[in-house]
């Protein structure tokens, strides 16, 4: 801004933008803010601040604003920083509601995914490359084409040759993963020389072991070299392996040795390195490998034989070794880093400490023992109480507890109860009572329970919420449910959980525990009550029989359980993508809908479940009913009282929509439809009263969705379910007390009277409220037809005389209270921006009058707002007048002419369908709709407005268009003895649209914008409805000329060529003159492609042709490469289309198609040397997914033809992406290679040679050898691109 400037407001109590700076004063200083957030900031106040603006002496200091972060907690050093699931309110989103933050990420998303995408495509690399080279080793080893000895020479070679790189690459700080990545390769390699040298019958097997067990030493030698861990990681997962093999000569007792060396190696060189990373790995890697040999049933994994442990005593020392040892370990190592929390930290989830993410892991190892030995109870709970003995006392240290006091609960009882157990086990001393594994289950479990309730201060609600989880968990594999007393036993075991959890998130104040206990039930029962392919969890693993009475009574406690929680804590929210790496701006998007917080997402939660596991033998009827009708009262009820955090739409609609799947599954519709219309009438009720004190100037803290809306919504879906009942489709199955229920005539009568009370009760009074008419209206006649239309299906006169009664009643007061009161709101409106308009240019020319010779700037809000609005009607029709700026938005809209025009159709579709005839359904419909449009037009003329528009075309006609298709499809699908050959129906559809075209383009000046929508919109609903018939067999959407002879098929057929043909030229005539008379592009790239495509579907050939030419003509013109793209890919589809009538063409499409997608990569080629890379893109697009398809579709199956292609593909588009630095292209590269190598596996599944594959992985190597050698070496260059 210039000094000396004076900038003076145009009055507006709405909107103004004023900025001054005084003559002499400093310039203010101030960011500029970037247009969008501009218009955010200035659309949220209504009113001008004059003080903001003035210039003051002296600057008063703003108060500060209160720090909305919460305040800081403890850490819990075992948990470590692991991301909260639930949240109070709003906190964890960074992004405010306007789109601002309060202070800018160091990077945000979408470059964080840019800059870290290319190292983690060398990941892949790296990874593919261990894959190519150690199948190229498998070969060379294996391959009969080699002797034994060049074999077995080429190993050393490859493994040096990867030793070699590695010493030269791992000093290098850029090339040091790879550096690692090849000794690792290199070392695998000779493990794999050890095992063939044994099949080579050159050693024994004594001899296998010797040399196995001295290459797990020399492993570890490097590693130490290099100083590694990952190398070292290998080592020590070998000796695993070689523990399993163990398993064979020596049997379980080789095995367990082996597992123990393996893990004190581990360990060992965990202490020895301080390594976190072979800490946590040996916790997590022991338990997996004793859990898959305990539930092992003599498997066979990568040619090891997986021994079973069949002595129970060998396993449970086993395990309580292994245990003490990890337990000590997890407590030394506590605070380290480890590559497995770095893992979470990257996904966003926090970074657990090394105690939690190792245990956990290691806790799924050591959960397939405990499953292995389920029917043994007392068994399997000696082995959980076990774990937890050991590690209740680790999590106590690492929390800050003092071992000293602590000792007496782990370190002296467990070696004692351990001997004991032994004695008993082995028969020398007798059990007093139960069985050993019971005594000291309960012995070690009340110690530990003691320990816990002597230090519980220590505990935090990660453990509670993740502990209640895994007792969940335990007490479902523990607890055998094939009896109904078991089972009942379970859900009551499992209610104690559940509401023991509910009871501490209460006194703790705990989110977390809130969303566990309000969600984890029903997600359990989903996985283990549900009869979905058998249940997720299958049957077979844990066979469960419930009760449908006890699962009944399960689903209300746990509705009863969410009722204190919601009103409790109900602020809280998931927090589910508030940390995911990149997924801040979805986080604050799921925020500001609400749908994240607890009321919603357990709303939603309990729905879902409902719909799983509703199945007969499972829930009853009144189980059923009474959770779905408890849930939606008791949310409608909180959201009455203005004590629910979640919003309306979400919760009628997803209610409704389990609603009417159950209601096609089980019936029970006038049930449905009476609780939907209560519980609407409560939240309807709400929402006018939040509509009031938004009207009053109040802020509201939820988000309330207007009446009408929410009106419309209710009222289509009694619809809907009305159509379900007007079926009358039988049950396919049925729930258990269902004859108590009404049914048949009875749900009818009930179900239509409480229907027409909610339109009674809740539309007509609030009619003449309304803004929007339309919707509502159109609802509203909709639930009143369905409701006739079910009487007719069911004979019943007396509900037919009903809905008579109700839509005579219904159409006099909308007639009263609708159009008229529109049509002068809308002329009022325009009346009054006029006036405002006038005034403010007067103001603007008395103040340059006055002001003349000083510079003044004044904008005007409201007029900056209709300048876009205007921008975008400029599109599809001209101007309207002297004032469009002002009013051209405001239109005279016939929301009951439109109203009847609809029900007009609805009629006609329903004659159609009954009739099988459309022909003269379509030419009664056209004429009564035309009178309603001249209506419609008439009145508009009246008060000088225009109509509005749908796609560019008057909404009156554009309705009567689509409504005739409806017609033209209902007829042709009603019809039983309909014949493809006889296809009158679309020569007098296409008639019609163009009568009804014609009609809409009378009268109007700006044929030059309305000429393309009205060709958009007739070849659409061509389109539309040949889709629709073809989907349901009756048609095909391309007609074929040659297909038959008669008239009934050559005269349509023909006609809707030219009309095609005549259609696109002029299409083209007014492209062309738009760019002579220099007028700038009225369709955009999408329009574009979106004309070529629908002449190219219903075209046979000619005009699919011509459209596409001058679509790339028009695309070149206004440099629009995605026009390049979507013609050139459906442009085969007109290729095949001539084929199908001209002979020679016949069976060239796929030849056709690999021939575009090479002119697309040599044209990318031919962009890059000329430096034109706007259009690189376009040609690898059109190369990626033409030529695959067309060498596929040629010869129908996977050949080497199709495999080269996708190596050309893969190498241009890679390349490519590497010259012009673009990463996305270096993607697909890779991906395209993926595929050329999963083309090359399936042709040797099919016999091809090893010689080609081994020529193929040589390829490969030296390929990912040379693009990840320099991806590492221009890591930098091509990350910041």
């Amino acid at each position: 801004m210039k000094k000396n400037t004076r900038i003076l407001p145009i009055i507006n109590p709405r909107r103004e933008i004023l900025k001054a700076n005084s003559v002499g004063a400093p310039p203010m200083e101030k960011e500029t803010e970037d247009e969008i957030l501009s218009k955010r900031n200035f659309e949220k106040d209504s009113g001008v601040n004059i003080d903001k603006f003035l210039i003051k002496d002296a600057i008063e200091a703003e108060p500060e604003k209160e720090s909305s972060e919460p305040d800081s907690k403890e850490v819990d050093i075992a948990v470590g920083e692991v991301a909260e699931i639930f949240s109070r309110g709003d906190i964890p989103s960074r992004i405010k509601r306007d789109g601002t933050v309060e202070a800018a990420p160091e990077v945000d998303s979408v470059t964080e995914y840019a800059m870290e995408g290319e190292k983690r495509l060398h990941y892949g690399l790296m990874i593919s490359m261990i894959v190519v080279w150690s199948a190229i080793g498998t070969i060379v080893g294996t391959s009969p084409i080699f002797s034994h000895t060049i074999s077995a020479i080429g190993l050393l070679l490859m493994a040096g040759f990867g030793m070699w790189l590695g010493q030269i690459w791992i000093p290098r700080e850029r090339m040091h993963l790879l550096g690692i990545t090849w000794v690792i390769i290199s070392m695998k390699i000779l493990y794999g020389l050890a095992i063939s040298m044994y099949a080579w019958d050159w050693i024994g097997e004594s001899e296998l072991g010797a040399s196995l067990l001295g290459l797990v030493a020399l492993n570890i030698a490097i590693a130490q070299y290099h100083d590694e861990d990952a190398i070292a990681t290998q080592a020590t997962l070998v000796l695993l392996a070689i523990g399993s093999a163990a398993g064979g000569p020596y049997g379980e007792e080789g095995v367990a040795i082996m597992i123990g060396i393996g893990t004190l190696l581990f360990h060992g060189l965990a202490y020895l390195r301080s390594s976190g990373n072979l800490a946590s790995l040996g916790i997590a890697v022991s338990y997996l490998w004793i859990g898959l040999h305990a539930i092992s049933n003599d498997w066979t994994l990568f040619g090891i034989e997986i021994k079973p442990f069949d002595d129970e005593l060998l396993l449970f020392l086993l395990m309580f070794a292994v245990t003490g040892i990890n337990a000590v370990t997890a407590t030394r190592f506590a605070k380290a880093e480890n590559w497995f929390s770095s893992a979470f930290k990257a996904m966003g989830l926090g970074k657990p400490g090394l105690w939690s993410v190792s245990v956990g892991l290691g806790m799924i190892g050591a959960l397939l023992a405990i499953a292995s030995n389920r029917l043994e109870t007392g068994y399997a709970l000696a082995q959980l109480i076990l774990l937890l003995s050991a590690f209740t006392p680790s999590y106590l240290v690492v929390r800050g507890e003092d071992w000293q006091r602590l000792q007496r609960y782990a370190l002296w009882p467990a070696p004692v109860l351990l001997g004991v157990l032994i004695l008993m086990v082995r028969g020398i001393i007798d059990t007093p009572f139960s069985e050993p594994w019971s005594i000291y289950a309960v012995f070690s479990a009340g110690i530990t329970t003691f320990a816990i309730l002597n230090h519980q201060h220590a505990v935090s609600d990660h453990v509670l919420w993740i502990g209640s989880i895994v007792i969940a968990i335990l007490l479902t594999l523990l607890i055998p449910a094939e009896e109904t007393s078991m089972a009942r036993v379970l859900l009551a075991c499992q209610a104690i959980v559940w509401i023991g959890l509910a009871f501490l998130a209460i006194q703790r104040d705990s989110p977390s525990l809130a969303g566990t206990a309000t969600l984890v039930p029903w997600i359990w029962l989903i996985l283990f009550a549900s009869n979905l392919e058998g249940r997720l969890v299958s049957v077979d693993i844990l066979p469960m029989n419930f009760s449908e009475l006890d699962v009944s009574l399960y689903l209300i406690t746990l509705l009863l359980i969410q009722v204190p929680l919601n009103f409790k804590l109900g602020e809280s929210g998931v927090n589910l993508a508030g940390r995911l790496v990149g997924m801040s701006e979805l986080s604050a998007r799921m925020r500001d809908s609400g749908m994240m917080r607890l009321w919603n997402i357990s709303f939603i939660t309990i729905i879902c479940s409902m719909l799983f596991i509703t199945n007969p033998g499972v829930v009853p009827a009144y189980g059923m009913i009474s959770v779905m009708g408890l849930l939606l009262i008791y949310h409608s009820i909180a959201m009455r009282m203005d004590r629910h955090q979640g919003t309306p739409r979400t919760i009628l609609v997803s209610w409704a929509i389990a609603a009417l799947v159950l209601q096609w599954r089980y019936g029970f519709g006038a049930i449905w439809i009476a609780l939907f219309g209560i519980s609407s009438v409560l939240i309807i009720n709400w929402s006018e009263m939040n509509a009031k004190r938004l009207m009053e100037g109040e802020k509201l803290s939820n988000q309330a969705l207007m009446p009408g809306n929410l009106i419309s919504i209710v009222l289509g879906f009694i619809a809907i379910m009305l159509m379900i009942i007007g079926l009358n489709e039988p049950l396919t199955s049925t729930l258990s007390h269902s004859d108590i229920l009404p049914n048949d005539i009875t749900n009818l009568r009930l179900s239509g009277l409480a229907a027409i009370c909610t339109v009674f009760g809740l539309y007509l009074p609030r009619a003449s409220t309304l803004e929007r008419l339309l919707p509502s209206a159109v609802a509203s006649i909709a639930v009143l037809v369905t409701v006739g239309l079910a009487a007719v299906s069911f004979e019943d006169e007396m509900t037919l005389y009903l809905t008579g009664i109700s839509f005579v009643i219904t159409g006099a007061w909308l007639a009263a209270q609708g159009e008229i009161r529109s049509r002068l709101r809308q002329v009022s409106q325009r009346e009054e921006r006029l006036e405002k308009y006038l005034e403010r240019q007067e103001l603007k020319s008395q103040i340059e009058e006055e002001s003349e010779g000083s510079q003044i700037k004044m904008i005007d809000a409201e007029l900056l707002q209709l300048s876009e609005m205007q921008k975008k009607r400029s599109r599809r029709r001209s101007s309207s007048g002297d004032y469009d700026l002002v009013v051209g938005d405001i239109h005279h809209k016939p929301t009951i002419v439109i109203s009847f025009i609809i029900v007009t159709i609805l009629v006609g579709v329903f004659f159609a369908w009954t009739s099988g005839e459309s022909l003269s359904a379509i030419a009664i419909a056209s004429f009564i709709s035309v009178l309603f449009i001249g209506i419609a037009r008439w009145r508009a003329d009246q008060v000088n407005l225009q109509l509005p528009d749908i796609m560019g075309i008057e909404s009156p006609v554009a309705i009567t268009m689509g409504g005739l298709t409806l017609i033209q499809i209902a007829g042709r699908l009603g019809d039983a003895n309909v014949s493809a050959e006889y296809q009158w129906e679309v020569l007098v559809l296409l008639g019609a649209l163009i009568l009804l075209a014609g009609i809409s383009l009378l009268g109007r000046k700006d044929l030059g914008l309305r000429i393309p929508s009205v060709l958009e919109g007739i070849v659409l609903l061509l389109l539309s409805s040949r889709v629709l018939t073809s989907l349901m067999g009756v048609d095909t959407i391309q007609l074929v000329p040659t297909f038959s002879d008669e008239l009934s098929w050559l005269v349509p057929v023909i006609s809707l060529e030219v009309f095609l043909v005549i259609a696109v030229l002029l299409f083209e005539w007014v492209e062309s003159e738009r760019i002579k008379r220099g007028l700038g592009d009225h369709r955009g790239a999408v329009g574009r492609i979106s004309w070529a495509v629908m002449a190219i579907a219903i075209s046979f050939g000619i005009a699919g042709i011509l459209a596409s030419i001058f679509a790339l003509k028009n695309a070149i013109k206004w440099i629009q490469p995605a026009v390049l793209v979507g013609v050139t890919l459906f442009l085969p589809i007109s290729w095949n289309a001539l084929g199908e009538w001209i002979s020679i063409l016949d069976g060239t499409t796929a030849i056709f198609m690999i021939a575009s997608g090479s002119i697309g990569l040599l044209y990318s080629v031919y962009c890059v040397v000329s430096d034109n890379q706007v259009w690189i893109s376009s040609g690898l697009w059109i190369g990626h997914l033409l030529i695959p398809s067309g060498a596929f579709g040629h010869y129908e199956h996977t050949t080497v033809l199709m495999m080269t292609l996708m190596i050309v593909v893969s190498t241009t588009s890679w390349l490519i992406g590497v010259v012009t630095l673009r990463r996305g292209w270096r993607v697909f590269g890779a991906l395209d290679l993926i595929l050329a190598w999963i083309i090359a596996g399936v042709l040797m599944l099919s016999g091809a040679t090893s010689l080609m594959l081994l020529i193929m992985l040589m390829a490969t190597a030296v390929l990912l050898g040379l693009v990840t050698w320099l991806g590492q070496k221009f890591e930098a260059e091509l990350a910041n691109t």
